[in-house]
């Protein structure tokens, strides 16, 4: 084909995709990213000769980031993208970022870096979208990473022509979708375009460049046109994933609870139990979106785990999301919420008949007496007149444990994860987090309850029921009777 029907018709195609698809908008002003690479050099040529076709009347401003890493060749396609924009009279902003890329997961924090300065720079430019040469190779490369990466259905739907910006954010678009590497590099050559190579491209260190020179070559053997399979694929399913996501909103709205404190969001997990499962999987993919963004990729595992806390039984339990996040279940609810340092202290060994010792801000005192307490004692948790459960509210903790035996070390200590213990009154073991939910201790507080640990066994919980109502509960073997051979009376110091 002639170099002026290249040109034409790749421009013409170029101009159908921005028209069809909405991708850029009349009177818009846009930043262009340009590495200096073919893509984005052909880009800018076929950007400008859409604005012409089209009659769009666009603003331009172009970025140029610099890592400075490879040396003459950095120096190579600054300077071409330097030439470019000069001939073009358009506005260049280079911005050098060679001490900011240090260490592991280069690419992923060189396009994290790359779009955070972007978006920076079209917000003092008053740029309404951020335009990038992804082209339809490129598509096909980021479906496949996706999909051997996460357990989504939104990896199939790869990267849209265009991606609406947060309130604040400038858009993201991408012209170039509808034309393969190759058809890039004949416009390039038909136009006379000049564009630097990046040889890192072709290093099987990165995971994109295995997908790309070994995953897509294979897949070309079965399939020629995988790269146009693929990009169709990406179409179907974003259009799929459309009307997917107006069902999912409709049943967001009926499993929403109105966030209370410090949550950012909350589901009803009696109006989620209602939906069909896949709609609960949906809306707790929603529940995360809140803090990700709408085209966030989440890990399978998040969901699964979100899954199962959600059919617990009991009213209790957390999920740790990435990004400094949790979803805690109580009260009905599951709360999603910025996670907070755990409740920690150092366990304190408490030794009977010493002057006592301190532990999370307060003083306890214990004595080892012969027998069962005495019955001029005070009535204390786990004392056979303490009640059915064991349980005595006041303003200070008082335990009595009944004990085979002098114990050979005393722990005052918060709950760790796993602990288990048979509560008093109660004819199975549980955790100690399911007992204090079942009591309906407040999910923050939970951590901050106190376990009496004998010779390493969880011999009782104290824990606050309400503000200033402080209650414990004596592990069933170590109740008082008459039978016991010594009892461990620990009181809390009032003041």
């Amino acid at each position: 084909m002639r170099a002026d029907a290249v040109v034409l018709t790749l421009e013409r195609r170029v101009c159908d995709f921005v028209a069809r698809r909405e991708i850029l908008a009349p009177g818009e002003r846009a930043l262009l990213m340009l590495s200096g690479g073919a893509d984005s050099m052909a880009m800018l040529t076929l950007v400008r000769a859409v604005d012409r076709r089209l009659s769009l009347r666009l603003a331009y401003g172009v970025l140029h980031v610099d890592y400075g890493l490879r040396g003459a060749d950095s120096t190579r396609d600054r300077e071409i993208v330097v030439r470019a924009c000069a001939e073009a009279e358009i506005e260049l902003d280079v911005v050098r970022l060679e001490a900011s890329l240090r260490g592991p997961n280069f690419q992923a924090r060189a396009r994290d870096l790359r779009y955070e300065r972007a978006q920076s720079i079209a917000a003092e430019r008053g740029c309404q979208v951020i335009v990038t040469a992804h082209n339809r190779d490129d598509q096909a490369e980021t479906i496949l990473y996706r999909l051997a990466k996460y357990a989504s259905p939104q990896a199939l739907v790869g990267m849209r022509p265009r991606e609406p910006g947060a309130p604040g954010r400038a858009a993201l678009a991408r012209p170039l979708l509808c034309l393969g590497a190759d058809e890039v590099r004949a416009y390039c050559g038909a136009r006379g375009i000049e564009f630097g190579e990046d040889v890192t491209n072709a290093l099987p260190v990165y995971a994109r460049n295995v997908v790309r020179h070994e995953i897509v070559t294979r897949l070309a053997e079965l399939n020629p046109r995988v790269t146009e399979t693929l990009a169709a694929s990406a179409e179907i399913a974003a259009a799929e994933r459309d009307v997917l996501d107006a069902v999912a909103a409709d049943a967001w709205a009926r499993v929403a609870a109105p966030p209370r404190g410090d949550e950012i969001a909350a589901i009803d997990r009696a109006a989620l139990s209602r939906e069909p499962q896949a709609l609960q999987t949906l809306c707790l993919r929603a529940l995360v979106t809140l803090v990700r963004g709408a085209d966030a990729l989440i890990e399978r595992r998040e969901i699964e785990s979100l899954a199962r806390l959600a059919a617990r039984r009991d009213d209790a339990g957390s999920v740790s999301l990435r990004g400094g996040w949790e979803v805690v279940r109580g009260g009905g609810r599951l709360r999603l919420r910025r996670r907070t340092a755990a409740h920690a202290c150092a366990p304190v060994v408490l030794t009977a008949g010493a002057a006592g010792a301190s532990f999370c801000g307060r003083g306890y005192v214990a004595r080892l007496i012969d027998g069962a307490l005495p019955p001029q004692a005070p009535a204390a948790a786990g004392s056979p007149d303490s009640g059915a459960t064991g349980e005595r509210p006041g303003a200070c903790l008082e335990a009595c444990v009944g004990l085979e035996a002098p114990p050979s070390r005393v722990l005052l200590r918060h709950p760790a994860r796993g602990d288990r213990f048979a509560p008093f009154g109660m004819a199975q073991e549980t955790t100690v987090a399911r007992f204090l939910a079942a009591a309906r201790v407040p999910a923050p507080a939970r951590a901050a309850a106190l376990v009496l640990d004998v010779d390493d066994r969880v011999a009782w919980v104290g824990y606050e029921s309400a503000p200033g109502e402080r209650r414990g509960r004596v592990a069933q073997p170590c109740r008082v009777s008459e039978s016991t051979v010594c009892t461990l009376h620990v009181v809390e110091e009032a003041g």
